[in-house]
């Protein structure tokens, strides 16, 4: 019989309780006998390791192992695995071994394979390999033959078939977590059978097994090594995923490592880095420039901006991450590490600023237009204004951590100063690409994935596609000039835990449009309302009749003062925050590329869809539980 249509149906022992355990198509599914109503679903792109072993909890001999040698004179120097060990000494479980919620402080932590160096460009790189960690684990733990060990001198053994999958715990806060099943039957060649078919499976999913992962130390809360220490390290070990560590000890590093030619990219499955929207920023950044470098495009005045074909990823580490926020639905560190794990991605939009002042004719192509000079690509927003004051002025206060973004911001907010400028933007004519309609980007979003392909949303269009001039077509241009508070390019709808709702709670990630939200300098009670606006969980800034938002493929910004007229006219100019970076060019040109990046998501699960999923994943043991807050739906998982 073909693969893709057996079915596997055996009876298991899970917590000394009779389940009948059955998988197909990608679904696996066990359910007690005793009580049919207790059923649990997981597909195979939710499985994150298979593990056999003689024993039912077998990472209890692996931990007790593990703090010995953290308790040895040699592992006592390291002050970030004692700390991790002595959590993982206190740490007990809440549930039983049959659905039980996995925390990293629960599993032992792999020390690095290679010691920390440091280069001469004060690069400070390691890498933990899971291949070669044997000795960590118990000699009972085997997960197959030449897989696991390397070496294939170890055979197959255990009546035990351990399951770690992926579950959404807390629908409302889009909060993942790895929990685990332990299936045992008393004969061999059954938990073996099981064992070859789900590893099988699990091997066609292509995902990502080498990461090059880069560590910003100094960003936000400058814990950035401690968290990844904490979670990411095990959930790695634990889905056998070898990465290559580079601890970044200046801005722009992770830029200079992408684009130098001494590193092959195509070694990796994937770039991830840990910190907050500017580190994410460096490394989009650096991928693309190295992209356009490799196919022989001018980086200062490309023609184009071509797609890498490496996917990149983001463990939340920074002060907002806006970034993460948008993309996951929440800013937990486990769900995006496991997300990068399960190694599904899409197309991400990035906004390019190009300098309005600057152009160039191509080379050998004269009848091409000129082409202004790229200044930065942009995942988040690009604010010109109050934003852009805060941004300039916090530099001065780095050694307030994150707060310096509160004492900026409320000295401006009192000053209350307004630009002169003037934006040409082109929307659609017929007022179809409504920035309020409601619409918000979720997983499998239609609008996105149309997108991709060059076709318009059926709610704009009817169901057809069109073409480019077509589209060119139905647009007009429009002069909006005044005097503003701050001007904004939303690539993303900027959502962060501060303000839930963001600049525009209905931009999309993919969809190939930015949206131009304006808002107009008004009185110091105004600016009040617009704050309060922004942290409301429910309330929208595009309700405020002083705030206007377009949504458009590209916008252009122009100043009525020359920025090298003199000290008068300079005091009378902000500057552009562009991802938490200070641009201090003015004139400028932006944008919208659309799906330019992939990044590894799993996207967000609307209420109606996250609701079916959590009661399909119901077990004896979830349902058990006292539910102390009904809305919530996560048991206390998430925590």
């Amino acid at each position: 019989m073909d693969k893709e249509h057996e079915v596997l149906l055996n009876g298991f022992l899970i917590a000394k309780k009779r389940y009948r355990v059955y998988y197909n198509a990608g679904i696996l599914v066990w359910e007690e006998e005793a009580a049919k109503k207790a059923k649990v679903a997981v597909p195979i792109t939710d499985i994150l390791s298979v593990v056999l072993s003689n024993r039912a909890n077998p990472t209890t001999n692996g931990r007790k192992r593990w703090l010995e040698c953290t308790n040895s004179p040699k592992a006592a120097s390291s002050s970030s695995t004692s700390s991790s060990s002595s959590r993982s000494a206190k740490a007990t479980s809440d549930g039983g071994p049959h659905d039980s919620s996995l925390d990293s402080d629960r599993i032992p932590v792999l020390s690095s394979s290679l010691s920390s160096t440091t280069t001469s460009n004060t690069l400070a790189t390691s890498s933990h390999s899971n291949r070669d960690s044997s000795d960590e684990l118990s000699n009972s733990d085997v997960r197959r033959e030449g897989d696991f060990y390397g070496d294939g001198s170890k055979t197959i053994v255990g009546k035990y078939l351990i399951i770690h999958y992926a579950a959404l715990v807390c629908p409302k806060t889009s909060r993942w977590r790895v929990k685990n099943v332990v299936l045992h039957n008393a004969e061999q060649r059954i938990v073996n059978h099981w064992y070859t078919r789900l590893t099988d499976d699990l091997r066609d999913q292509k995902r990502p097994k080498n990461l090059l992962l880069f560590l910003n130390p100094y960003g936000g809360k400058k814990n950035a090594l401690a968290l990844y220490e904490r979670f990411a390290k095990p959930l790695f070990r634990l889905a056998d995923v070898d990465v290559n560590l580079i601890i970044t000890q200046r801005a722009q590093q992770i830029y200079d490592i992408v684009t130098s030619k001494g590193i092959t990219l195509g070694c990796y499955d994937g770039l991830v880095c840990c910190g907050g929207d500017g580190t994410f920023a460096e490394l989009f950044n650096g991928l693309v420039a190295r992209t356009m470098a490799d196919l022989g495009l001018d980086v200062k005045h490309p023609p184009y901006l071509p797609k890498p074909n490496i996917p990149i990823g983001v463990i939340p580490a920074g002060s907002t991450d806006t970034v993460a926020y948008c993309l996951n639905g929440t800013t937990d560190i486990k769900t995006s590490i496991i997300h990068i794990i399960l190694g599904q991605h899409s197309g991400l939009d990035i906004a390019a600023v190009y300098d309005a002042t600057s152009m160039k004719q191509p080379e050998n192509q004269p009848g091409v237009r000129p082409r202004p000079q790229l200044l930065k690509l942009y995942a988040s927003v690009l604010s010109y204004g109050y934003l852009g004051d805060i941004a300039y002025d916090s530099e001065k206060y780095r050694w307030m951590g994150p707060k310096r973004y509160d004492y900026s911001g409320f000295k401006k907010f009192l000053r209350n100063r307004g630009y002169n400028g003037e934006i040409i933007v082109n929307i659609d004519r017929d007022g179809k690409h409504d920035p309020n309609d409601g619409v918000r980007c979720v997983e499998k979003c239609s609008r996105c994935h149309r997108a991709i392909f060059g076709l318009r949303d059926s709610t704009f269009t009817g169901g057809g596609s069109s073409s480019d001039s077509d589209e060119n077509s139905a647009e007009q241009q429009i002069v909006i000039s005044g005097k503003f508070l701050m001007v904004n390019g939303a690539n993303i709808s900027c959502s962060c835990q501060r303000s839930p709702q963001g600049f525009s709670p209905f931009c999309h990630l993919g969809d190939g449009q930015l949206d131009l939200v304006v808002v107009r300098h008004t009185s110091l009670f105004n600016n009040l309302r617009l704050l309060l606006t922004m942290t409301s969980k429910s309330k929208k800034i595009s309700d405020l009749p002083f705030v206007e938002i377009y949504r458009t493929k590209e916008f252009r910004f122009t100043t009525p003062y020359v920025g090298n007229s003199g000290a008068g006219e300079q005091s009378r100019l902000s500057r552009w925050n562009c991802d938490g970076e200070v641009l201090v060019e003015t004139n400028i040109i932006v944008e919208s590329n659309c799906q330019l990046v992939n990044v590894f998501r799993r996207g967000i699960i609307p209420d109606r869809a996250a609701d079916t999923m959590l009661q399909t994943m119901t077990t004896p043991s979830t349902a058990a539980l006292p539910n102390d807050d009904k809305g919530s739906s996560c048991f206390g998982l998430c925590k």
